[in-house]
């Protein structure tokens, strides 16, 4: 992910611009760092790999011995076992337990550690499903970005057009109120400035969208002094569309969305070993340590228990009351209601899917990079006829707009020209954003550092 927003930085920053002056223009660096602090999907996904990092490492833990310990004291009045000398009686009894006690699984047909690496998976698998939202969401606000400073260009190609117009405009009232030209010219001029209005109007309606879309990736709310800076954009015509093959072959391996499948994919065949594991016996161990008191004992000293005379402190009654005790036993699973089976059955079910996935992923993203290089060949093949159109279109505009001012031309001969200059030119701009999109795209697929 660093290397998309470092390379982008390079490509589109044409200055660092001040940071946290919320009064300059917004760097693509600023925009993106603005939607990836602030993208609540992002967020989730940073708590779904908290949680799946927690459970891998409670499954290392689980292969360890556990510990407890336990303590009590009762006090008992009427008929009651008396714990120190396992007597029914009645009396008032105050007495007490303590200990402790451990338990390990010495094998269990692997389970616990196929667990632990099915957990590995898991969190490897949502770190790379983190790595690829970020990727989209850096993707999304270039494509913003970008398209943002498209309609930009757009507006401002409008807003000359509508001045070239008004200066029209004004020069035919000033040939009409000297008798030069007739009234009607001037209606038909003025009708070519209210088109040429209609079409800025349009052309300005279109860049506030798109910097209202760019805010929304961003997750901001006020619109208020937004604008972001004119960035230096490399030459359309010099740029190296990347080879497909190229692109997929890199692509196959690195890419965290392909990633994330394959460690799916090792998820679900740790649990198929896991499920298979469930099949073995297990064999354990486990020590136990106990002792207990009682005021109702008698010190085993006391020269006269029929009529003791010695204390008999707690401390001494736990030290000789001790019982310590190991035991290693083996569970045989023979008729558990064919469960085992079924938990084997719906874990191959599910490494099936996983191995679709991971299929349906690469296709996916096959087709999302032949869709790229078609975009970028067109985009280059459209840029280079737009380039001769404009020219061509411009050409003709000076020829139509000669003969309109020498009184041999229409206004609609004018309008037309003008109309497809503007067409010609709105077509080049559009091409020249999407041909920088689509190559730098694929670059960045092939993990390519952006310098220029």
């Amino acid at each position: 992910m660093k290397k998309i927003i470092l390379a982008f930085a390079v490509l589109f920053l044409a200055s660092s611009g001040v940071w946290g002056q919320t009064e300059s223009p917004w760097t693509m660096q600023q925009c993106i760092d603005q939607a990836l602090q602030y993208n609540l999907e992002l967020k989730r996904q940073e708590l779904v790999l908290k949680s799946t990092g927690q459970d891998h490492r409670q499954s290392k833990l689980d292969l360890l011995p556990n510990l407890n310990g336990s303590l009590q004291h009762e006090l008992g009045s009427g008929r009651v076992l008396d714990r120190g000398t396992y007597e029914w009686k009645d009396a008032n009894v105050s007495q007490g337990g303590l200990g402790m006690q451990s338990d390990l699984t010495l094998f269990d047909g692997l389970q616990g550690l196929n667990n632990m690496k099915m957990n590995k998976a898991n969190y490897q698998m949502n770190q790379e499903n983190l790595e690829a939202l970020v990727d989209n969401v850096t993707i999304q606000v270039i494509t913003g970005y970008l398209d943002l400073l498209r309609n930009q260009e757009l507006a401002t190609v409008a807003d000359t057009v509508v001045k070239v117009s008004r200066q029209q405009v004004e020069r035919m009232e000033r040939l009409v109120e000297v008798g030069n030209e007739p009234k009607g010219r001037l209606l038909e001029v003025n009708a070519q400035l209210s088109a040429e209005k209609l079409l800025y109007t349009r052309a300005v309606n279109a860049r506030e969208i798109a910097r209202l879309n760019l805010m929304h990736v961003m997750n901001l709310s006020d619109a208020d002094g937004f604008e972001i800076e004119k960035p230096l954009l490399p030459d359309p015509s010099v740029l190296a569309i990347p080879d497909l093959d190229s692109v997929f072959q890199y692509a196959l391996v690195n890419l965290p969305q392909i990633k994330s499948t394959e460690f799916g994919i090792e998820s679900k065949e740790r649990n198929l070993a896991m499920q298979r594991g469930s099949r073995s016996p297990r064999l354990y161990a486990s020590g136990m340590y106990y002792s207990n008191y009682s005021d109702g004992l008698i010190n085993p000293l006391d020269p006269d228990p029929s009529n003791p005379t010695m204390d008999y402190p707690t401390s001494e009654q736990i030290t000789n009351n001790q019982y310590k005790q190991v035991t290693v036993g083996l569970n045989i699973p023979i008729f558990n209601r064919w469960q085992v089976q079924t938990n084997i059955n719906k874990a191959k079910l599910d490494l099936q899917d996983a191995e679709y996935q991971y299929e349906t992923a690469v296709l996916l993203m096959q087709q999302t990079l032949q869709q790229y290089h078609t975009e970028a060949l067109a985009a280059q093949d459209n840029y280079l006829s737009a380039q001769e159109s404009v020219a061509n279109s411009d050409e003709a505009y000076r020829f139509a707009l000669e003969k309109f001012r020498v009184g041999t031309g229409t206004s609609l001969e004018l309008q037309q020209a003008r109309s497809q200059l503007y067409e010609s030119a709105s077509d080049m701009i559009s091409s020249k954003y999407v041909l920088i999109f689509y190559t730098k795209i694929l670059d960045f697929y092939m993990g390519k550092e952006i310098v220029f």
